[in-house]
């Protein structure tokens, strides 16, 4: 039995920041600022309110920063709402093998940190690199093929309180042995069903994905115990999520090829699988002129995938219709954007958009990809327009340049800060590698 475990404990522990590849030393920079810019945006949405105020009665030391937001609470609280908040516009970054939300977890857990301890920006990029890295990794165990991974399972779930754990414990300057400890405990606490989607259940999962990993790293550095190999082991992580599981996935090319670098970084705020459906839309619109109300019919074809998690024809209220591709494919046809203006409730009830969904015809295809769809538009006159997008946009092979992922991140802070303030946050974060101690500015992105 290969000690993949103790392996990626060992990766974790020795690996320098100064002896990684500029271009992914860059890449956890984009993952950061991107991660800061989703909190914000998030952290005023109405299932963050109402985790605050549950979990106000049970908090602890109120030390850290809960981003956007003037309350603050105790490290485990403040990062259950910091990832929390960062995935609750849909914006959260996207591993397309697993389909984790990596950064979520792995960022709400250094926040918490920083309160704690004096950590450097090269620090703290370096802890986002490996906690993102190492977790996807392991969650190509449980996807690749023939592996398979239960759809109904929350990979971010599974695998984002490892990403945490591993992530805080670098901070925390982990030995080896620690930090296979911690990615033990928090393989240990591994959970979260797709059946939530389109409830606040659904963004519990990884906020409690970012407070248990946190834990994990808390319980390994007082000596709390557990095995190596929950990982590899007979009755571990792999063979409990998956049916044939791939455990060499996890160590293939580790340090010379990068994960990391295949993140997604949504220019919608929807899920991925919603994407290539959206591009195509956008094209069609920018290439013809005609009157949304005027179509008769409009065929989708996705990767199966996409139907699975996304085919909610009827949404009945804006958290369902963030994950409906038949809502996407209306909203976007009818206002030629697809951004937060179309997914408000007033959005949802809307008449003629509602009428367009009921329109939308959707097929699958095992072999279009999913970074990839064709959509059909078929007019009442008897005219036809047609897009086929190959990658979209995000997608390692179209990937979002900084500027997008500035902008992105720019006007969701002007949700929290306002303009002025967004606008010199957004700005600060892209040097946050310069500073000896993040602190300060973690502490500045409250209102």
């Amino acid at each position: 039995m290969t000690p993949i475990t103790r392996e990626l404990a060992r990766f974790a522990v020795n690996s320098r920041y100064e002896s990684l590849p500029k271009e992914v030393q860059h890449e956890g920079l984009r993952a950061f600022v991107n991660y800061v810019g989703c909190a914000a945006g998030g952290a005023n949405e109405p299932v963050c309110l109402k985790m605050l105020e549950t979990i106000s009665e049970f908090n602890g030391k109120s030390d850290c920063v809960v981003i956007g937001s003037r309350v603050k609470l105790d490290a485990l609280n403040a990062a259950l709402l910091n990832s929390l908040s960062s995935a609750a516009l849909s914006f959260n970054d996207t591993h397309y093998a697993t389909v984790i939300h990596p950064t979520s977890a792995v960022g709400a857990a250094l926040i918490s940190m920083a309160a704690r301890r004096k950590i450097s920006g090269k620090e703290l990029i370096h802890a986002v690199i490996l906690g993102d890295e190492l977790c996807c990794r392991i969650g190509n165990i449980l996807c690749t093929p023939p592996a398979e991974c239960a759809v109904g399972l929350s990979t971010t779930g599974l695998l984002g309180c490892i990403g945490a754990a591993i992530a805080a414990g670098k901070v925390m300057g982990f030995n080896e042995d620690q930090m296979a400890t911690a990615i033990g405990i928090a393989a240990n606490q591994s959970a979260g069903l797709r059946e939530a989607h389109a409830s606040m259940s659904s963004w519990f999962t990884p906020g409690n994905a970012g407070r248990s990993g946190l834990w994990a790293a808390f319980l390994a550095e007082r000596g709390y115990t557990c095995p190596d190999t929950m990982i590899e082991g007979v009755k571990g992580f792999a063979v409990s999520f998956s049916s044939h599981p791939q455990m060499g996935a996890a160590l293939n090319g580790i340090g010379q090829k990068w994960e990391l670098l295949e993140l997604a970084y949504k220019p919608y705020p929807c899920g991925v699988v919603i994407h290539p459906i959206i591009d195509a839309c956008l094209e069609i619109t920018a290439k013809n002129k005609f009157d949304a109300r005027d179509i008769e019919r409009v065929d989708v074809t996705v990767d199966p995938l996409c139907l699975q998690l996304c085919n909610r024809p009827v949404p009945k209220i804006r958290a369902q219709a963030m994950v409906s591709f038949p809502h996407w494919t209306a909203t976007t046809l009818m206002h030629k954007e697809a951004g937060l203006p179309q997914v408000t409730e007033a959005m949802v009830h809307d008449a003629d958009i509602a009428a367009l969904r009921a329109k939308v015809v959707a097929h699958a295809d095992d072999k279009i990809g999913r970074e990839a769809a064709l959509v059909k538009v078929l007019m009442k006159d008897g005219g036809t327009f047609e897009a086929l997008c190959k990658h979209a946009l995000s997608t390692p092979q179209n990937p979002m340049t900084d500027k997008h992922i500035a902008d992105k991140t720019r006007l969701q802070m002007e949700i929290a800060f306002g303009k002025d303030k967004a606008q010199r946050a957004a700005d600060a974060c892209w040097k946050i590698a310069d500073l000896d101690d993040v602190k300060p500015y973690i502490e500045s992105l409250v209102p």
